[in-house]
């Protein structure tokens, strides 16, 4: 994590192609509110990734608060997303593929949010409203390509040390559409 005139910005070595990995990450990242607002981000990512695999559906119960959660026995460790908050992730998603992808640096809708080369990078801010991060909860602005102004997410610390999300709506909203491919069979 490096800080420069009140951004902050947060190195991925890799995108998490197991749930071990992204553990092992969010157990590197998370004990700070940015990359706890990271590991929503790329829980986000990997459920875009394939809707349909438990990863994803595991990675956002492990991104988020715990007040966002609902107790369901084929759940992560008997814990799933509220239905609400499933419902829209997954309606936001399908019309915003390339929401989470926005949020990486170098990505851009002219590249149809095509990731970097790994390490990742992501920017994120805080702004005199924020609050305060002793009191266990902050809302940090994250850095995107796809629209004007960083979009807000807000995390809670929890009993274990760890920052997860307890907001996180205006990152799963559209972004500038990608750039269509032109399709030249002439």
């Amino acid at each position: 994590m490096t800080s420069t005139d009140g951004l902050c910005q947060i190195v991925v070595p890799d995108f998490p192609k197991t749930l071990d990995d992204f553990i092992t990450l969010r157990d590197e990242l998370a004990v700070t509110p940015e990359g706890g607002a990271v590991m929503m981000v790329l829980a986000l990512a990997v459920y875009v990734a394939d809707p349909k695999a438990r990863f994803g559906h595991d990675a956002l119960v492990i991104a988020a608060d715990r007040s966002r959660l609902t107790p369901k026995s084929d759940g992560y460790k008997g814990w799933a997303l509220t239905v609400r908050d499933q419902q829209h992730i997954m309606r936001q998603m399908a019309s915003n593929p390339g929401a989470p992808r926005s949020y990486f640096v170098g990505t851009s809708p002219g590249d149809g949010y095509r990731l970097p080369e790994p390490p990742y990078r992501f920017e994120l801010s805080r702004n005199l409203y924020s609050g305060d991060e002793s009191e266990g909860r902050i809302k940090l602005f994250v850095a995107t390509s796809g629209a004007a102004r960083p979009r807000p997410v807000s995390v809670q610390r929890n009993n274990r040390g760890l920052w997860k999300a307890l907001e996180w709506s205006s990152l799963t909203v559209g972004v500038e559409p990608p750039a269509a491919e032109m399709d030249d069979d002439l």
